[in-house]
């Protein structure tokens, strides 16, 4: 009778068990298809290697993709260079090699290859008459100090004409602080130092019910039930509290380790400009926060800080006497882009915060503007040249 017993308990155990398999399924299902979750994943790994004395850079040769399950799926192309895009071909004569440093915008989530500001700038500079070619060297989470090694070890020998330096204020002095949070590469990804490992990572990265339920949790209303299970702060919460960390009325002062590598760096890619004969440019990206009077709100009152604190200005001005103590001539977006976010212009994505395609077109514009005159001007010299060693 024991043996029914046990048996029939197994088989109740085992229909519980496939009934909550089927209705975890058809959850997972739902949410797909109703609300999908995003979460950048760059697939295959491998898109990273170690590359002391620097952090890491792309891994050349790499193919593969990005995309954030809900706004945006791009191919990526890193050539032998390890630089984002085509196999660099020979530069003809007359063709002006424009290279852009930076972070994850410069390398363009969320946008193709042919998307990129640098890629549109060549684009455009070519179609109006100046043959250029692109080179992006942008590697996501680098600071300034990081884009300034790399191009050291690895851009001078690529000879460029012309030197884009794409700041992020959202992070930039984040990532340049000797105190930020630690970047493993695991599997040739890029992996936060507190991440969490194993099932729940990788659950993370596949299933759009976990993240539901996980982006849940993280609304501050749920932050009682979180300190009682334990749980730390969200990666998310986590960020966005480092990123106001530059909107501190303090953050000159609080941030001085960051500004000072920031400033030495500098200092550097000017002395190279002048050594190599290129020509070097800063381009400032606002992060939507600071240009977004909702969205500052939402997110101060997010983190209950208390407004008075924080100026969404503070790391514009930072950026400007940095840039200025060196005369190094500067596109400032914020400017230019704030109104146009006003008066409905998608230029972020939604979720993911990086910059759209409009907006990536419309740096390129601002970028051949400045740089036009540089251009016209140094031909000018050129010719001149040209004419008083043949007699004329």
């Amino acid at each position: 009778m024991s043996r029914w017993n046990n048996r029939s308990i197994l088989a109740t155990t085992g229909l519980v068990a496939l009934s909550l398999l089927v209705s975890l399924l058809a959850a997972e299902a739902l949410v797909r298809l109703v609300r999908p979750q995003p979460r950048l994943v760059i697939t295959p790994g491998g898109l990273y290697v170690p590359d002391p004395p620097g952090r890491y850079r792309l891994t050349p040769g790499y193919r593969g993709r990005i995309y954030n399950r809900a706004e945006y799926d791009n191919e990526i192309r890193i050539n032998g260079a390890g630089l984002r895009g085509p196999e660099l071909e020979p530069c003809a004569q007359g063709v002006m090699r424009v290279l852009a440093l930076g972070d994850s915008f410069t390398f363009g989530v969320g946008v193709d290859d042919s998307e990129t500001f640098v890629a549109s700038l060549a684009d455009q500079l070519t179609e109006g008459g100046h043959p250029a070619q692109s080179l992006n060297a942008g590697i996501p989470a680098f600071g300034v100090p990081d884009a300034e090694s790399w191009f050291r070890r690895h851009g001078t020998s690529l000879e460029p004409d012309v030197v884009i330096l794409a700041i992020f204020l959202g992070n930039d002095l984040v990532d340049a602080s000797p105190d930020r949070e630690e970047v493993l590469i695991v599997d040739g990804l890029l992996v936060p130092g507190k991440s969490p490992r194993g099932l729940k990572a990788w659950l993370h990265r596949h299933s759009h019910l976990f993240a539901a339920v996980k982006n849940l949790l993280e609304q501050p209303g749920f932050r009682p039930l979180r300190e009682r299970l334990g749980l730390g702060e969200p990666w998310k919460v986590r960020t966005l509290r480092e990123e106001f960390g530059v909107y501190k009325t303090t953050a000159e002062g609080e941030l001085g380790p960051a500004i000072e590598v920031t400033d030495v760096a500098l200092g550097r890619l000017v002395a190279q400009a002048e050594q190599q004969e290129f020509h070097l440019l800063a381009l400032l990206i606002p992060s939507e926060i600071q240009l977004d009077p909702d969205r500052w709100q939402q997110s101060l009152a997010s983190l209950d800080l208390d407004p008075g604190d924080y100026d969404p200005e503070t790391p514009t001005r930072i950026f400007h006497a940095l840039l200025d103590k060196h005369a190094i001539p500067t596109v400032d977006m914020g400017p230019l882009v704030g109104p146009r976010l006003a008066a409905g212009d998608k230029l972020y994505f939604r979720l993911d915060r990086h910059w759209t395609p409009s907006a990536h077109a419309l740096a390129a514009t601002e970028l051949m503007r400045a740089l036009l005159p540089l251009i016209i001007e140094e031909a000018k010299e050129e010719e001149g040249a040209i004419k008083s060693g043949s007699g004329e």
